[in-house]
């Protein structure tokens, strides 16, 4: 029986099928799962530009250089406009294969919505199979952005007034370890 070991976590993994390395039988496997869920509020005031969502970044150490990070984002966004765009970062910056092709003067982003109507909260989903190529700790976050002069939010309506109409929520950024 052949053996490989993570040496970061100490994990023994078992080759068990004739002819097929250990590594290969637990490619695709998930080694490790980080999440982190704010339910705090959070608002920016931007103007063409994008601002960090503080409280909303997941740092995982891989432990192959191989490996592959998969990332699931579920975001409360509001505005005081109609227009919401949202990009996955690592590190603090936007991930180009993350980001949508660029296409005359148009805003890109991961995601992005134009809700029929301001100041109500929406639901904003998306997810990217990243290959970091480290063993270092790699930080995923989220910012949101605005083509014009707004006032975005997570989390929270834009007016965020006290009564029955406005809606609060939270958002969950999860980032899993998938060996490759």
């Amino acid at each position: 029986m052949t053996t490989i070991v993570d040496g970061t976590t100490g994990i023994t993994f078992p080759s068990t099928i004739s002819g097929v390395s250990a590594t290969q039988q637990y490619s695709g496997r998930v080694l490790q799962v980080v999440s982190t869920t704010l339910t705090t509020g959070f608002s920016a005031s931007v103007n063409n530009s994008f601002s960090a969502v503080t409280g909303l970044t997941a740092s995982i150490t891989p432990t192959s250089s191989t490996s592959k990070i998969m990332v699931f984002v579920t975001l409360t966004i509001g505005s005081d406009t109609n227009y919401l765009n949202a990009q996955l970062t690592k590190g603090g910056t936007a991930i180009s294969g993350a980001v949508a092709t660029a296409a005359g003067s148009r805003s890109l982003g991961t995601s992005a919505a134009w809700p029929l109507a301001s100041y109500g909260t929406y639901a904003m989903a998306f997810n990217y199979l990243d290959s970091p190529a480290t063993t270092s700790a790699t930080t995923y976050g989220i910012q949101i952005g605005n083509y014009g002069a707004a006032t975005l939010c997570v989390n929270q309506s834009q007016a965020d007034d006290n009564i029955a109409g406005r809606t609060r929520g939270t958002s969950t950024i999860t980032v899993m370890e998938i060996a490759a």
